[in-house]
Order: structure tokens, then sequence, then C-alpha cells
């Protein structure tokens, strides 16, 4: 039976995720924007507007609200909906600050004995700089931040980042080693004591070919990490997953959600934890989620109502890979730039947007600068769900588009 559910959160991965479970239930999301109007009914309510986001579920008898932004789940929104006893699929703030406060992350890791790369914590800039000083390059520079982590490659590169990190007043910054390899991320779905995995990608977040450029939130994924082997991921949830839930449970945080790690497979074979997912990522979204062959709703609400243990045993996979594919916009121009061929793609091919797309006057989807779409496609093979990606975004056409060519296949064996 078809169910109400209310998403908060409007990013790629939101969009993702309401499009998936709009094919059996009722969708309701805010904030709202034009691509979701499609296929949901979209509210304008605060996304930490706790007491207005409870009376809307309550006037209109939603059976799950699932928080997936920053700003949702930073805010007393779950314990708000679980105060007054309805169903909230989310980690509580407390328990949430691992994944933003990047400095508790590390120490976290730390502190478990989960191999993380080699950092320092500074709230100085001084210290900063003599710390580099000694520092194997490249290095990293992050901070609290979203996508916030910059590669550096000397320390005299470094100084003037640092000083406008600390003119901004962005609190800590993390220093860490720059770790050689294969991205990756893995993630689980948990009530807080028992995780399943339900999915990984390699994570492609340079913006240029052959892992260049800057680092972004996301250029393209591919799923699942076939290079994750079956013992990556038992020592993925002997070492790092369990050993993080028992971690929150005693701190009084237990945490229910989606649990994510990302990190390095180096050529060695071993895995380096850079830190923690509360969701999927705009970038991988689609394609992990398109390969989870069970209800969705489901395994949410189990979490939630507390039958997950004892009722869930696995989650199903498709026998599929999927791809997906970042297309930006570099045009700055202010001036109208249409999408155009969307109509020209197959059936199968998932288009997740970001919520800067809005449409214009003849209800054409309209390009601005920065990200525009997330293409998604699926094969028997890597390589056959690659090459339909790439045959897909042909298709595609805006003023200033931008997209990797290389997804699946840097730094990646053709399977």
């Amino acid at each position: 039976m078809a169910k109400t559910i209310l998403i908060i959160g409007n990013s790629a991965k939101a969009y993702s995720l309401a499009k998936k479970l709009a094919e059996k239930h009722e969708i309701y999301i805010t904030p709202s924007s034009d691509t979701l109007k499609e296929f949901a009914t979209t509210v304008d309510i605060r996304e930490n507007d706790s007491k207005g986001l409870l009376d809307f579920v309550l006037e209109n008898e939603i059976d799950l609200t699932i928080p997936c932004s920053r700003t949702s789940l930073l805010s007393d929104l779950t314990e708000v909906f679980s105060n007054n006893n309805q169903p909230v699929f989310a980690p509580s703030a407390g328990a949430s600050s691992i994944i933003f406060d990047k400095a508790l992350a590390k120490k976290v890791l730390y502190k478990l004995r989960i191999p993380t790369p080699k950092f320092g914590i500074f709230e100085k800039p001084n210290l900063i700089m003599d710390y580099i000083k000694n520092l194997k390059n490249p290095f990293v520079l992050k901070t609290n931040e979203p996508s916030s982590a910059i590669v550096l490659t000397s320390s005299k590169s470094a100084k003037n980042i640092v000083d406008s990190v600390f003119a901004e007043k962005a609190g800590k910054m993390i220093i860490e080693d720059y770790i050689w390899g294969t991205p990756f991320s893995f993630y689980t779905i948990t009530d807080g004591y028992k995780a399943l995995p339900i999915g990984s990608s390699i994570m492609y977040k340079h913006s240029l070919e052959g892992e260049g450029g800057q680092l972004t939130s996301g250029m393209g994924a591919c799923s699942p990490n076939y290079k994750l082997s079956i013992e990556h991921e038992y020592f993925l949830m002997d070492n790092v997953i369990y050993p993080t839930l028992d971690y929150l449970e005693i701190e009084g945080n237990p945490y229910t959600g989606i649990l994510g790690v990302n990190g390095i497979i180096t050529d060695d074979g071993k895995l380096s934890i850079l830190g923690y997912e509360e969701f999927m990522q705009d970038c991988d979204a689609a394609s992990v989620l398109e390969l989870i062959d069970s209800d969705l709703y489901m395994l949410f609400n189990s979490c939630v109502i507390g039958s997950f243990s004892d009722e869930v045993d696995f989650i199903r996979q498709k026998d599929l890979f999927s791809s997906s594919l970042v297309l930006t916009c570099k045009n700055k121009e202010n001036t109208e730039n249409s999408v155009k061929g969307l109509d020209l793609l197959d059936e199968d091919t998932r288009v997740s947007f970001y919520p800067s797309v809005s449409k214009n006057k003849y209800l054409e989807y309209e390009a601005v600068n920065g990200s525009v779409l997330v293409l998604t496609t699926t094969g028997r093979t890597v390589t056959s769900s690659v090459d339909k990606m790439y045959s897909e975004a042909r298709e595609i056409e805006f003023n200033g588009m931008y997209y990797r060519r290389d997804i699946g296949l840097s730094n990646l064996d053709r399977v």
C-alpha cells in the first residue's frame, strides 16, 4: 500500500531519493523547486523549522519523514519528531556531529584506531604553517564547510588559503596527508545497533580528467565499487561501522539512518578512511539507489519502529552496474540557457536535477552556472554502463556544458 513520505532537502541526492520512492509512494518535499514538482508535492517550509514541519506532518498524516539536508540534520528536528511520536528516519543532531564536524570525525577515527591519513587540527594560522613545513607533498586542507577540501603541493601556496580561512572565521582547520589510490564510498543502513551494507561507489571528486584540478562535491561515480572486495566490506563493517556505532551509543547519541564512510583503496589493497557520510552524495546517490532491489520505505521504517534487527537480514541488490555523470555549466552570462535533448534519452536513463535548475516561460529547463544534472545509466558490466552513460550525455546540449570524459575509465580497469 502506498505511503506518504516527507523528504527534507532539495539537493540532487534528495531528488534521486524522492524519484526512487515516488515509484511506489506519495512524496512531499521541501524546499520547493520546479523540477521536483513534476513527481512530488512541494511545500515551502524552512528545513530547520521543526514546529512548522511537525504541524505539516500531523495535518497531512505523513507516514515517514526523511531529513537529508545538512540544515535539517543539524537542527532539533529529529528530537522534536521523536518526542511527538512521529516516525523520522535520520540521526539526531548529536549523532550527526560525527558527519559534519570533520575535526571530531578525525579524532573518533584516531581514538577507535581506524586507519586514516596522518592529520593535525589547528585553530591558529601560525601553528598550521609550522606544521606544514614538515609535511610531504601533496597534502589536504579542510574545514567544516561542505566541499572545502583543497589539495596543495607546497607550504607557499598554502599561506594565502590559510590566512583567508581564518579571516572568514571558519574555525578549526584540518591538515591531512594526501593518500594516492582509488576513492570509495561505502554505505550502510542502521537502527543504531545492527547495520547492513546498502551499496558502494567509486567517487570522482576532481574537476579534471586524470584526477586533476580542484576537489569538488563530485563529478561522477560508478556503483558498486568493484575494487572494494568482500574482504574489504567485512573489514569496514567489523573495524569501522560497528566500532563507530558503539562509540556513538556510549556517548548517548545512537545513530539511526544511513551511515557511510569515504576513503581510499591504496595500491597495496589497504583502506584509509577519510571521514563519514550521513547519506549518499549528490554524484553517487542515483547510482547506488538504482541498484537497491529492496523496498526502501520498508527498510527505513523498520529502523524507526525497531523491527530492523529482527526482520531484515540482507539488502537485495540488482545484478547490474550503474554509472553517474555530473553535467555542469561554465556559462556565467545571465542569459537564457535552455537544456536540450532530454526528450532523446532512453526511458531507463535516470536524470537527477540540482536545485538551481528552473523552468522558463516555455517550460524548458534552464541551466545556470554550476552543477546542473546527474545522468545515471545501468548495464551488465561497467563497460556497458559507462558507454551508455556517455552516449546519453552526447544527446544533451546547453551553453557552457562541461563534464569529465573519464568517469569509469580513470585509474580503473575496463571490465
